[in-house]
């Protein structure tokens, strides 16, 4: 994608690596690059066929990282794109001086999920996202890959011959997806309340 249409940069959980955003009206990108200028894996990600999105942790990343964050993102169509993130982190100036564009990258992701109309759940309140919910679950990558084969099943059932990636995706949404997502992960256990969400939680900056 075009530089100007750069959102904003920010360390990745890989060393001597940054992530870059970059939107439009139809698309987010996300590219990790080496040294600030080789692009190691570019992510491009359709605003019409994004359905759901959650902030995440993994443990057992290393010794120097310890617990890796990542944003995780499922599409209508089934497809998957997990985003380490650089974990926030205090006690010294060295690890702190890179939270700043840390929360500057989590929250412009989050602002671009919320303006494409995809749902998210889960977060700190250090990017903006108040979400206590009691007796709730952590929702983890392995409940993703149960998700993305239920999404997948009901895109292929959903598609008719002809049909454009986003004629699929517009037609998922007239037939009520995102109550149907919703619905299933409250019974899971994932949502305790669809007034937790991101478009309904989420604070932006001086707010």
């Amino acid at each position: 994608m075009d530089k100007e249409n750069l959102i904003c940069t920010g360390p990745a959980l890989d060393m001597f690596c940054n992530l870059e955003l970059y939107a439009d009206d139809d698309t987010l990108e996300i590219d990790l690059l080496l040294f600030k200028h080789f692009v190691l894996k570019k992510r491009v990600i359709s605003k019409e066929g994004l359905a759901f999105a959650w902030c995440g942790q993994r443990d057992s990343m290393g010794i120097y990282y310890g617990t890796g964050s990542y944003i995780g993102i499922l599409m209508y169509n089934g497809d998957s794109h997990i985003i380490p993130m650089y974990q926030i982190r205090r006690g010294s100036d060295f690890l702190e001086r890179y939270n700043e564009p840390t929360i500057t990258l989590y929250r412009n992701i989050i602002e671009q999920v919320i303006s494409a109309k995809a749902i998210g759940i889960d977060g700190l309140d250090d990017y903006g996202l108040d979400v206590s919910q009691r007796g709730r679950k952590r929702f983890e990558i392995s409940d993703a890959k149960k998700y993305k084969k239920w999404l997948s099943q009901i895109y292929n059932e959903t598609k008719q011959p002809d049909d454009t990636p986003e004629d699929v995706c517009v037609r998922m949404k007239a037939n009520n997806i995102q109550g149907k997502l919703l619905d299933k992960l409250q019974n899971d256990g994932f949502l305790y309340s669809r007034k937790y969400t991101w478009d309904k939680v989420y604070k932006r900056e001086n707010e």
